[in-house]
């Protein structure tokens, strides 16, 4: 019984490694799932890694947008997806570290149903408000919510999103009422309306609507300023005192993928980082590499969510 268990063992390690050297296969399709909405900042960047794997390879990517649920829905569909290497998820700290604490009943493990491949992005958002807003800054803001409880409007569409105003109202100390949206291009779309007063997104989303003066930014919320927006002070210069959030992108595939499949990917991710298109990407919405392998990957999850367990002892987890 041993002997078969062995020779098996030997048949799966051989069977794996000849996959991987033919892999990618040019004749199929790599797909990307999106768990979020057409035109958010990691829908342009993975459209941009698509690009670039392309290229490189010689294999026809396309990326699948699947919205909603705070991301529980594109991460629901990659993990049933087969372990092949032809399917991967480009995820971040909301759908792998911030839903397990803020969502009852996850239908999915970000540990135990996904193997990480490649940490590619971190960024910040932007808290931006609508254009009838009269405050320029989240100090007049946060002001201005202190003498109104209640009165303004946030919109959430992640737990990023949402967190982020979360510990802007904790450390503030200030209560605002939270809109929850779909996608964040909903989130977006109801700021330039004027439906809510205030949203954290990213700035490659808010750029064009900067440009035509129908929101404005208030504050960064990173520790430091943006290259992107560099009269854009961070809350920290505006007052609020230890106020620092920032995120990261990575790249997944359903468990079970084989080894070299995912060592294959993780090279072809490395390339895809230093590719021409990504780069403008990249400084177009203020992110900068992350470039972690899977181990690594593992271990800023791990650090993030003993951060994040502290902060959302005192935050209501949202039904989804």
């Amino acid at each position: 019984m041993k002997l078969i268990r062995f020779v098996g063992l030997i048949l799966l390690v051989l069977s794996s490694s000849a996959w991987a050297q033919t892999y990618p296969d040019k004749s199929k399709v790599i797909k990307i799932i999106v768990p979020f909405g057409p035109g958010s900042g990691t829908d342009l960047f993975a459209r941009a890694v698509g690009n670039a794997l392309n290229a490189k390879s010689g294999v026809a990517v396309i990326i699948d947008n699947k919205p909603g649920a705070e991301g529980v829905i594109g991460m629901s569909a990659a993990k049933s997806s087969p372990p092949d290497g032809y399917t991967m998820v480009m995820g971040n700290i909301g759908t792998q570290v911030l839903n397990v604490h803020m969502l009852p009943n996850l239908a999915y493990d970000p540990v135990a149903d996904f193997i990480p491949v490649y940490g590619m992005a971190k960024f910040t958002n932007v808290l931006n408000a609508t254009a009838s807003l009269p405050y320029k800054g989240a100090r007049e803001f946060i002001e201005a919510a202190k003498k109104n409880p209640g009165k303004y409007r946030f919109g959430s569409a992640t737990t990023m999103t949402r967190l982020q105003v979360e510990l802007l109202q904790k450390l503030a100390g200030i209560e605002l009422e939270q809109i929850p949206y779909r996608s964040m291009a909903d989130a977006t779309t109801a700021l330039v309306r004027g439906e809510i007063d205030v949203l954290m997104n990213d700035a490659i989303t808010a750029d064009p609507f900067y440009k035509a003066g129908r929101i404005h930014p208030l504050a960064v919320a990173g520790a430091e300023r943006m290259a992107r927006l560099p009269d854009v002070p961070t809350f920290r210069e505006q007052g609020v005192k230890d106020y620092e959030f920032t995120g990261w992108i990575a790249v997944y595939f359903p468990a079970k993928t084989p080894t070299p499949i995912v060592t294959a990917m993780q090279e072809l991710l490395k390339d895809a980082l230093k590719a021409p298109n990504v780069t403008e990407t990249m400084a177009r919405a203020a992110y900068e590499p992350l470039n972690l392998s899977g181990q690594q990957l593992i271990a800023l999850q791990r650090a993030d969510s003993d951060k994040v367990s502290k902060l959302v002892g005192s935050a209501p987890r949202q039904p989804r």
